[in-house]
């Protein structure tokens, strides 16, 4: 990392909060957004708690981990993807 030395800069306030989707497009164990019939959406991934493993039901904080765990599952999977041509 180096000095951001030259301005403008600019900040925002941020405060702890929680939002959940209450459903949003299904996910593999992989974190890849599949269609109805359960195939994955080539190259499509979730992360956090879109699409969550809980489906349209809500446990109270569930997200948490739900996000640190697909953060971390869909971003290597995503990553493990072959470039395109």
């Amino acid at each position: 990392m180096s000095p951001i030395e030259t301005g403008p800069f600019f900040g925002i306030e941020l405060s702890p909060s929680m939002l959940n989707t209450q459903g949003g497009p299904r996910r593999n164990e992989r974190g890849q957004i599949v269609r109805p019939d359960n195939s994955p959406i080539p190259r499509l991934y979730s992360s956090g708690e879109l699409g969550s493993i809980y489906s349209y039901l809500y446990q109270g904080t569930g997200n948490i981990g739900e996000c640190l765990a697909f953060g971390r599952i869909s971003g290597r999977n995503a990553a493990a993807e072959s470039p395109r041509d």
